[in-house]
């Protein structure tokens, strides 16, 4: 790992759990030039406002020269309006839905932001709601006030409303080994969602084992194909914080191997605790997820080979099936499983 990239981590690991990281002393201070590829690689990885949280944990001596202190906090101060932006979305949404007794259950993102010391801090892209009560054919999403709707090349829909992207999901989590899903499906059933505020706003979020599961679940998809980004993980371990009291771990664990995601949590609890400062009971060796998450940045963006809108619809399968067969002998080390059947399911063309 270089110094860069080490520098990074230090100032994360500092964002998220609020003290002075022990590698900051071996690593900083900085040139003029190793400041910039941090920045570059934090606006990849989409952590800048974690990290730059990291910076009031470093001696004056250690901080970035004035000029570009300013620029991360020029940042920080875009992804804080950003935020309210979309909290601002999200309130509308949940008085929409509220008066009309629809529920709608918040997926990842602010429901996840609200998790960590400072939420304003955490990059937020889109809203990702989903529906348990409304079938495939009816959409709640287009009685929104001011809502527009586009229809991606992939088939599905992309809504806007006040310029923010909303995503409706069909499902909950995606895991799909029928024998894993009809397990998921029974936890779902048992353990339901729980109310939180976000900014204010009430609104749903599932229950802990389900989020634990549905942000694993995520970032392993992510990494079975195009990428995923440092920031997903950073949620991984705000959430495994922010539930520690709440959550059995012998529970947990159980979950994961039900889910067929044993060894796969066993690497993901491993890299949190490695490299994002997670107290943890089990350490490995995660230089594999590591690489994965530099290479490909937040789902896929550093990579540079981001599907575009003006691909045809056989040409974006074909990227996402290469892809994900460029990752198999991780994929079948830690979920094969999960794997195989993801693979099933992209050569029928449902790739969600």
């Amino acid at each position: 790992m270089d110094r860069e990239v080490q520098a990074l981590f230090a100032l994360v690991r500092a964002g998220l759990w609020g003290r002075y990281d022990d590698a900051m002393s071996s690593v900083f201070p900085l040139s003029v030039q190793e400041w910039e590829r941090v920045f570059t690689i934090a606006r990849q990885q989409t952590v800048t406002g974690i990290a730059f949280r990291g910076l009031d944990m470093l001696p004056e001596e250690m901080l970035p020269p004035m000029g570009h202190m300013a620029k991360w906090m020029a940042y920080a101060d875009r992804i804080e309006q950003s935020n309210r932006a979309v909290n601002e979305t999200l309130a509308m949404l949940c008085g929409h839905f509220a008066k009309s007794g629809e529920r709608t259950v918040l997926q990842k993102g602010p429901g996840v932001a609200v998790m960590y010391p400072e939420p304003l801090l955490r990059e937020c892209g889109d809203i990702d709601l989903f529906f348990p009560d409304v079938d495939g054919d009816s959409d709640p999403l287009l009685g929104i006030p001011g809502v527009s709707r586009e229809a991606k090349p992939d088939g599905s829909w992309e809504y806007q409303v006040n310029g923010i992207v909303i995503e409706r999901h069909s499902y909950l989590l995606d895991i799909v080994s029928p024998r894993a899903s009809r397990f998921v499906k029974r936890l779902i059933e048992e353990k339901g969602y729980e109310s939180v505020s976000v900014s204010g706003s009430v609104v749903l979020v599932p229950a802990p084992e389900v989020n634990l599961l549905l942000l694993s679940s995520h970032i392993l998809k992510h990494a079975f194909g195009v990428g995923v980004g440092l920031r997903q993980l950073c949620d991984m371990a705000v959430a495994c914080s922010f539930y520690a009291e709440r959550v059995n771990p012998q529970e947990m664990e159980g979950i994961y191997r039900k889910a067929g995601l044993e060894k796969w949590s066993e690497l993901l609890e491993g890299f949190l605790g490695q490299y994002l400062g997670l107290e943890v009971q089990k350490t490995k060796n995660t230089d594999i997820l590591l690489d994965i998450i530099l290479k490909g940045g937040n789902f896929g963006h550093f990579t540079g080979k981001c599907e575009t809108s003006s691909r045809s619809v056989v040409m974006r399968k074909l990227h996402t099936f290469t892809s994900f067969m460029g990752n198999v002998r991780f994929a079948m080390t830690y979920a094969p499983g999960e794997w195989l059947w993801t693979m099933v399911r992209l050569a029928g063309g449902q790739m969600r």
